[in-house]
């Protein structure tokens, strides 16, 4: 019977390792594309949709880059949802949604 304590942690495999980066990559165009549909609509029942996604999106990609025991791309992570944190006190501001995107895209390159 394992533990659940995390010490019966288990290396990926390379199928697992691709799976996840798919996963983390698939994660971060999601969240971009649902910012930038989220920018344009002045519809509160769209944009809440949108924040849905975003949210949804962004725990995703946690989940993956603990996964796959990538630090940077947490730190990363922690970035993106600074943005995400801007972004959504001022989603008209073209400086944050363009940080935002720039962030989630330097995220979705890190991946090999």
């Amino acid at each position: 019977m394992a533990d659940s304590d995390g010490s019966d942690i288990q290396p990926i495999g390379p199928r697992e390792k691709k799976m996840y980066e798919q996963e983390y990559k698939h994660g971060a165009e999601l969240f971009k594309q649902a910012a930038q549909q989220y920018s344009k609509s002045d519809n509160s029942f769209q944009q809440a949709e949108f924040k849905d996604v975003m949210d949804k999106a962004m725990q995703v990609m946690n989940e993956t880059a603990r996964e796959l025991m990538r630090q940077e791309l947490l730190k990363q992570n922690d970035q993106i949802a600074k943005d995400y944190e801007e972004f959504q006190k001022m989603p008209a501001d073209d400086r944050i949604q363009k940080q935002l995107s720039n962030d989630l895209d330097k995220a979705k390159k890190s991946i090999h």
